[in-house]
């Protein structure tokens, strides 16, 4: 049965047993602290990749401060598994029985974010693994949701302009899976894509509705994941999980030439550069499991008041660049034209390049939401924590790397 708009979050989660796959990672991490921290869920089943001990290790390089506490709520059951695993992930077959009987809800985070991946790899790490699941959620008796977490950019081969939470097809996605599997290549008429990761996803959600129309499938597509606004703390994040942060450490460490390819239409960099706190986005899903949300779901900022642009991003590093690291200062130049050739952090995350603005419209009705769910943030805010992070990356950079400098001869 699905919650009322005005129901307690609690109430409905604490009668959800739970499946989630990339619990140790950044989105998996904040949903799993969610449940069981604030949301009282029943039971949560965590797949493990190594070992138990290597998951609460892993989440206490993340959570140091919190993890005892969701550890002492009895509430969490790590299974030892690896969803790349064919067959039955390699879990024990006793748990996955129990599992089969009791889980109503997956959420399926796990997935390989190495943008430079190849279309092989991103489809082993990330298409094959997500069909495997599908199967055995089919199985489970209890089921009424299926979730995976796809990136809204997987449509990022359009030109441009509004993209609905619906999907947009690239062909037949069966042809195009068989085909990476026997080439490893896609057409060369498919390679608009930014990476083979987004193409990898859109794929993936195609065949997870065409495979599996008996599914309760929800997908849910951030676009680029920042840092925390408030939980499990601010700035909680995962080192490499959220590309934003990534090219500031990367440029901050050894800047580039900065110059960076722009749509026509904005010649000055004001293209909106989408990125959502992570907590945010777990929250915008666990809205939509707790009323019932089927589809596709977008997780983005723009639409909740947030037009940040990719000058603004530019603007908190250079107000932070660790000048007493580099004797050029920081610069940023914007070109239109195709055919120059843009700086090499820049030609890594294409996706600064685009102009797409991704509708809301399935979240936007659940915004005025207050309590443990809420999905509300200023412009003001969004601004705060994007200059709190380029001050704190900045000041990380410079430790590192005075820490590793050599030391002058006496």
């Amino acid at each position: 049965m699905n919650a009322t708009p005005d129901s307690d979050p609690s109430t409905f989660f604490r009668k959800q047993t739970t499946f989630l796959t990339g619990g140790t990672g950044c989105l998996g991490g904040c949903l799993l602290y969610k449940l069981v921290m604030k949301l009282d869920v029943k039971k949560i089943y965590v797949l493990a990749r190594k070992s138990s001990q290597h998951a609460i290790a892993q989440l206490r390089e993340t959570m140091p401060e919190h993890i005892e506490d969701m550890l002492a709520t009895n509430k969490i059951l790590f299974v030892v598994g690896d969803v790349t695993t064919q067959g039955d992930l390699g879990t024990d077959t006793s748990i996955l029985a129990e599992m089969t009987s009791t889980v109503n809800i997956v959420i399926h985070t796990a997935a390989s974010l190495d943008l430079k991946s190849s279309f092989s790899e991103s489809l082993h790490n990330n298409c094959l693994p997500a069909l495997q699941l599908a199967q055995i959620a089919a199985r489970f008796k209890l089921l009424t949701r299926f979730v995976f977490i796809s990136t809204a950019y997987a449509n990022s081969f359009l030109p441009g302009g509004l993209v609905e939470e619906t999907i947009y097809s690239v062909g037949n996605a069966e042809d195009h899976l068989q085909q990476i599997v026997e080439t490893g290549t896609v057409p060369q008429n498919l390679e608009g894509f930014p990476f083979p990761y987004a193409f990898v996803k859109n794929i993936t959600e195609q065949l997870l509705f065409s495979r599996h129309s008996n599914l309760p499938i929800l997908i849910v597509r951030p676009t680029g994941i920042m840092p925390a606004m408030r939980e499990p703390y601010r700035h909680y994040s995962r080192r490499g999980s959220c590309p934003g942060s990534t090219y500031i450490e990367a440029y901050m460490t050894a800047p580039d030439s900065g110059v960076f390819r722009v749509p026509p239409l904005h010649p000055a960099g004001t293209n909106v550069l989408d990125e959502i706190p992570v907590d945010i986005v777990a929250n915008i899903v666990l809205l939509h499991l707790m009323h019932g949300t089927t589809g596709i779901v977008h997780a983005g900022a723009e639409s909740f008041g947030l037009p940040r642009t990719l000058a603004d991003f530019h603007r908190d590093i250079v107000e932070h660049f660790p000048r007493e690291l580099h004797a050029r200062p920081p610069r940023f130049q914007y070109i239109t034209d195709k055919s120059e050739k843009q700086g090499r952090y820049a030609e890594f995350w294409k996706v600064a390049e685009g102009d797409w603005h991704f509708s809301n419209a399935k979240s936007k009705q659940l915004a005025e939401m207050a309590g443990p769910l809420w999905i509300e943030m200023s412009e003001h805010k969004a601004g705060q924590l994007s200059k709190e992070r380029a001050r704190r990356i900045s000041e990380e950079v410079v430790a590192r790397m005075v820490s590793t400098a050599p030391r002058a001869a006496l």
